[in-house]
């Protein structure tokens, strides 16, 4: 994602990112992905070409462009300063932040100092003769340098500037750019070369130092005291006094270096035309075939006692490295075989080489003597080699172990006089001053004061094949096992540590010391680390966890396992260096820093999008309702070996737990609930080490007016307003219709009393009139009956017009209707009236309160009329369930006993319709000559006050 152009600034700011600036525009870098910065606030800094770039104290960002002028980023704004703002010129070179916080700026038109928003310019009124001045530093005493188109250097020290001369260049020099070191040194990068000027001297590194050009563009000094440089044929360090080059022969991208910068994790960052690239020191050094090796199939590693490393391999012979370069012996120069086990050194600066095809001594790299079986040895494979206190040297063979004495080998014999040793030797070393060798059964031996071999200690076994010996300098014997792990001996006692104890892996192939206290360790799984005095306390119960540390080279994603079965498999050089055979070339570990911990990795959320558009983490606090789809991009800026960072993530208010998130960086969340949430990330760097986020990013997303908590309960409470709304028109309708019904019976009423009861009345008066003429006869006495008859209807329709007009009457009650009628019919008969009327039940419709009181009053009717009672008993109860209607007499009974009634007799059949019309339960029980008890029960509820229909009959 780098775009075209050369790199002519880089800076690192305080939250870890890398800015670029180019030819092309203003770019940052968080280790994988490079960003393109095309607006900040409505500005564009689009095709700007920028010339220096400055972080400040605040977390902003100044920008020294070609011709826009000095740009200044902070917080997504954007502010430009040029002429019109005080400055010289519109085309700056430099920038400086001085431990006072004010901003240097140089430039076409001179020298500038920003001061709290105050532009101060120097000239020649301060005596500044630079007409073209090109980089500006501070030194250590606060002075600030000037360097530009001249052989000299300017120092402002508060009231005038001073000249320095550089009196190392040749006329016509120019300074290109400046740099001071911790030490008060100037470093100023010049047309001819690096001058350094210090405690009043001066030193121009040159060509004949070792520079790789003396045009040098740019300097930086590291935390490291190194002195970084570069040119236009490639960059340079000065270390120790030494110049090391780096030109594309290393993997520069490009020849010109432009810019550089050294970043809080120690990487020297170059910038050329061609790209960016990074440049750290190993903690490891791998030598395959690419480095010289005859062949990655590697065996034994020795460091002689000139210092010099001898590598020997499975099938390509022995070679010797100087430091530079790799020297190979083979079977061409005298070797017995190009398949070397074993290596040792001897007394007279030779080396011992075990082949598979014999012993050969080497001196002076070339071989000078070769053993064999003819000479003595139980077998020609030679599988390790070692020399005991007195410089006796023993050979360890596939079929037992044989000692150089006089130019031939001897087998020595074993304890309680069995024959020489047969099993093959793997290992060999030295414990207290005495031999100790390991065999392929398993058993590890040592030599008594006879001079035979006997058991190293009594029943102990390492419970695998025995691979490497190592004596720390307290005198404890270290022992590598395959698959047995790793053992201690301390005089006569044993300790073994395996996977279960913590090991890092059973299988140990080689065993070396550092300076620092611990033991490297070659293994199946690569190489690891472990402190002796961890190890020791572990064994006396004094810790209950072993802590071991392996080591993963940071420079590649490579995979390290140990050579196992070659003797030795690892070595200790005196500079620190410990060399590791692998099953691919040889890795040279510098101990002394391998286990140097990197900083933990800063993590930044750097971007939201929300449904589609990119915010800032800061400004997304309250998102309004339907913004619930967002993505967040984060990076842990951490420049070792970015791409094996791992990371995790959680938006708590939605995750329950950590997702982990591998490499990737992103976290995608779609349909968000309305609500508060917090998003968290962590990264994990290649040492294992967790960091978190220091500002997670914490919104909360609005609702629509429908997912409020106030919504529902309004809806519920507007549905039941509703409800209650259509119940009271739906009564209404009802009470208008009853009305009607009520107003017509009224009227049928009036009509009945104006016509029919009226005219009753006349014929009832006239019959009389005409009874008193008539004499005292049969015909008289019939016509008496007839007027008896005419009364008693006169009677009956004079009541059911009252009844007609009681319904009417709101006020009367159910419970004084049922009283009225009642009486009206008993009151010329000879029967006893019982009521039992609790009160008038509240709250019931007039059609109930109409068809329970026609009900009644049929019920009485009946009782009168046709069943000859004496005693007629009406009870009326109500209870919050239930309303019951009783009426009772002592008359003759139904025969039929269940009340279904003789052919045109309805007036049961009217009682059941009118029960069932408001929903009851009308029960008739009779028996002949038993009496009658009608019953009705009405439940409360719904039918309690609507009835079961609406139409009132």
């Amino acid at each position: 994602g780098l775009p075209e152009g050369t790199i002519y600034s880089i800076r690192q700011t305080s939250d870890g990112f890398l800015w670029l600036g180019m030819q092309t525009g203003l770019v940052r870098f968080d280790g994988v992905q490079f960003t393109t910065v095309r607006e900040v606030g409505g500005t564009s800094l689009e095709n700007l070409w920028i010339r220096d770039l400055l972080p400040d104290n605040q977390d902003g960002l100044w920008l020294a462009t070609e011709d826009a002028g000095l740009i200044h980023l902070k917080d997504g704004v954007a502010r430009r300063f040029t002429t019109q703002d005080g400055l010289p010129s519109n085309r700056m070179h430099a920038l400086l932040l001085d431990r006072h916080g004010s901003l240097w700026v140089v430039g076409d038109g001179g020298l500038v100092s920003v001061t709290e928003g105050k532009v101060t310019r120097y000239g020649s009124e301060q005596g500044l003769s630079l007409h073209k001045p090109r980089d500006v530093c501070e030194s250590a005493d606060g002075r600030i340098w000037v360097g530009g188109d001249a052989a000299y250097l300017e120092a402002w020290n508060g009231t005038a500037f001073e000249r320095h001369p550089l009196t190392s260049l040749p006329a016509g020099a120019a300074v290109r750019a400046l740099a001071t070191s911790a030490d008060g040194a100037i470093w100023a990068a010049t047309t001819h070369g690096l001058d350094c000027l210090k405690d009043g001297g001066e030193r121009r590194f040159s060509r004949a130092d070792g520079l790789p050009d003396e045009g040098v563009e740019c300097v930086v000094v590291g935390e490291d005291r190194c002195i970084y440089a570069g040119t236009k044929n490639g960059m340079f360090r000065i270390r120790g006094g030494e110049v090391e080059t780096f030109s594309t022969a290393q993997g520069l991208s490009q020849s010109a270096v432009f810019s550089l910068c050294y970043d809080r994790e120690g990487s020297v960052w170059i910038g050329t035309k061609h790209g960016l690239n990074q440049m750290m020191d190993r903690r490891t050094i791998p030598f395959t075939t690419s480095e010289g090796l005859p062949s990655n199939n590697t065996g034994p590693v020795l460091l002689d006692q000139e210092g010099h490393v001898w590598v020997g391999t499975l099938d390509a012979g022995l070679s010797r490295f100087d430091g530079k370069h790799f020297a190979v012996i083979n079977a061409n120069q005298g070797l017995s075989s190009n398949t070397v086990y074993a290596l040792s050194n001897d007394e007279n600066d030779g080396l011992w080489v075990g082949t598979a095809l014999g012993l050969d001594h080497l001196r002076g790299g070339k071989v000078d003597a070769v053993y064999t079986t003819a000479q003595g040895l139980g077998a020609d494979a030679i599988l390790c080699i070692q020399r005991d206190a007195q410089g006796v040297l023993w050979a360890g063979t596939r079929k037992g172990l044989a000692r150089l004495v006089d130019g031939h080998f001897v087998q020595p014999a074993t304890a309680a006089g069995h024959g020489p040793l047969t099993a093959a030797v793997l290992a060999m070393g030295l414990h207290q001053g005495r031999l100790v060798l390991a065999t392929d059964d398993g058993n590890l031996y040592t030599f008594n004061g006879a001079g035979q071999l006997q058991p190293l200690v009594e029943g102990f076994s390492a419970q695998g094949v025995v691979d490497a010996f190592y004596e720390d300098p307290d005198g404890l014997l270290w022992i590598g096992s395959r698959g047995g792990g790793l053992h201690v001996l301390d005089g006569d006692k044993t300790f073994r540590y395996s996977i279960r104890d913590g090991l890092y892996d059973d299988d140990i192939y080689g065993i070396v010391g550092d300076r620092m206290g611990n033991l490297w360790m070659a293994c199946s799984k690569g190489i690891f680390s472990a402190s002796r005095a961890d190890l020791r306390q572990f064994a006396a119960g004094q810790i209950k966890t072993l802590k071991c540390n392996p080591f993963s080279p940071l420079e590649a994603l490579r995979t390290i396992e140990c050579r196992a079965g070659v003797q030795p498999a690892a070595c200790a050089a005196r500079d620190g260096m410990a060399w590791f055979a692998t099953i691919h070339g040889v890795l040279a570990l510098d101990t002394e820093n391998a286990m140097r911990k990197l900083l933990p990795a800063p993590v930044v959320i750097d971007d939201v999008i929300v449904n589609g558009q990119s915010r800032l983490p800061g400004r997304i606090t309250a998102l309004p309702p339907g913004d619930a789809n967002l993505e967040f991009r984060y990076a842990a800026l951490s420049y070792v070996v970015p791409a094996r960072i791992t990371f995790k993530y959680r938006l708590e208010g939605f995750d329950h737990d950590w997702v982990e998130a591998g490499t990737r960086r992103e976290a995608f969340y779609t349909n968000l609930r309305p609500g508060p949430y917090r998003f968290r990330v962590m990264a994990k760097n290649v040492d294992n080490t967790w960091s978190e986020c220091a500002s997670p990013v914490a919104f909360t997303i609005a609702p629509y007016f429908y997912e409020r908590s106030w919504f529902l309960p309004l809806c519920i409470a507007s549905l039941l307003f509703a409800a209650w709304m259509v119940y009271r028109q739906r009564v209404s309708r009802i009470r208008q219709r009853l009305d009607v019904v009520l107003t017509e019976r009224s009227r049928i009423a009036r009509e009945l009393h104006d016509t029919l009861m009226q005219g009753f009345s006349g014929i009832t008066m006239e019959m009389q009139a005409l009874s008193t003429r008539l004499p005292d006869t049969s015909e008289r006495a019939e016509l008496n009956g007839i007027i008896a008859d005419a009364g008693t209807c006169l009677r009956e329709a004079r009541q059911s017009i009252a009844g007609l007009r009681t319904a009417q009457d709101e006020r009367s009650g159910l419970a004084a209707s049922i009283a009225l009628h009642a009486r009206q019919m008993t009151e010329a008969k000879d029967v006893r009236l019982k009521l039992k009327l609790d009160g008038n039940p509240q709250g019931l419709p007039p059609a109930v309160e109409y068809n329970l009181l026609r009900i009644a009053q049929e019920a009485v009717t009946n009782s009168v009329k046709h069943a000859s009672a004496r005693t007629i008993e009406v009870c009326l109860s109500a209870s919050p369930q239930q309303l019951r209607l009783c009426v009772k007499d002592d008359g003759t009974g139904l025969k039929d006993g269940n009340g279904s009634g003789r052919p045109g007799h309805y007036g049961l059949i009217g009682m059941r319709e009118r029960a069932a019309q408001i929903g009851a339960d009308l029960q008739i029980d009779s028996e002949p000559g038993r009496g009658t008890s009608i019953n009705v029960s009405l439940p409360t509820g719904n039918n309690l006050h609507h009835g079961k229909k609406d139409n009132v009959s």
